[in-house]
């Protein structure tokens, strides 16, 4: 097998965010103040690679931004990263994506970290744009889900190539099952294998989804962890206790996580404890980028935290 350029590849949304820190969620048509304001680059595909890159891997991400100050400052966020931006779509005359997102800090502990995102976004990746090469020269996919025809495109290339894809399931929307079906490693939202398949229960749902074809069906639990199906038994993965900030982000780097302990062929139960382990890390500063872990800092809060699996 010839050598790959890239450990991972990314396709899906790029943004670039205002993170805004309010002690609790306004009430309507009420005023407040600010406790801290930072600008930020974000979207999951992008945060993803940006993740990965900092553990040490070779990445690229493929998206679509406008020619407005937006898309420069999300590029330049991922090249700060070292992830390779050249497959990215220039859509001149296209806003790019932007978020707004209030971050509480007070209220119960349940509740700190907690966000409300509001977004715009014009540019949409389109199945021309995506550079068959890059996504060829990855030892593996991972998509979002937000640009359907253009990342099944894309999936079509890796299975060619017998590259493995990963999915971070988030919506339910016509050609989604199609993606499901192309996919090795699909980790969803809590609501969404339910909602997917319409079974009662989430072990049923991820059964469900198995059966589609992924190897591995999970979904992220935010402070439950990760529950994961391979086809033989169930995986239970809790999360990591930490003071949390922000969980923006969180479930991006989760993905970050997974494809990296795939990529080092790891067991399952190891693979969730790290993916844990690294979105737990990425909650403890403003933003989903701010926080993001080295691999050396990754192992050693693993054994801080004791019965680190082999």
């Amino acid at each position: 097998m010839r050598e790959k350029r890239f450990d991972a590849v990314g396709i899906g949304l790029n943004s670039a965010d205002l993170l805004c820190v309010v002690e609790r969620h306004p009430l309507f048509n009420t005023k407040g103040p600010l406790l801290e304001v930072s600008r930020q680059g974000g979207g999951q595909a992008a945060t993803a690679m940006a993740a990965l890159a900092r553990l040490g891997l070779r990445t690229a991400y493929i998206g679509a931004v406008g020619d407005d100050e937006e898309g420069r400052f999300s590029l330049q966020s991922l090249r700060a990263e070292g992830v390779d931006v050249e497959g990215v779509a220039l859509q001149p005359g296209r806003a790019s994506q932007f978020a707004v997102i209030l971050v509480q800090r007070g209220g119960p502990s349940a509740e700190r970290g907690g966000r409300t995102i509001l977004w715009r976004r014009e540019v949409a990746l389109r199945p021309g744009d995506v550079r068959e090469d890059i996504v060829r020269s990855s030892r593996m996919l991972h998509v979002d889900g937000h640009n359907l025809e253009a990342e099944l495109r894309a999936a079509e290339w890796a299975r060619e190539e017998g590259i493995p894809v990963s999915f971070d399931a988030e919506r339910a929307l016509p050609g989604t099952e199609a993606l499901v079906r192309m996919t090795d490693y699909l980790v969803a939202s809590e609501d969404f294998p339910q909602a997917f398949t319409g079974e009662a229960s989430l072990e049923e749902a991820l059964r469900a989804i198995r059966r589609l074809g992924p190897r591995v069906a999970a979904a992220t639990l935010g402070e439950s962890g990760a529950l994961a199906f391979d086809g033989e038994r169930f995986h239970r993965s809790p999360a990591f206790e930490v003071e949390a900030v922000d969980t923006t982000g969180a479930g991006d780097v989760f993905h970050a996580g997974l494809i990296y302990g795939v990529l080092q062929g790891h067991p399952l139960p190891r693979t969730l404890r790290f993916a844990n382990a690294l979105a737990a890390m990425s909650c403890r500063a403003l933003g989903g980028r701010a926080a993001l872990p080295r691999l050396g800092e990754v192992e050693a809060f693993m054994r801080q935290a004791r019965s680190y699996p082999e």
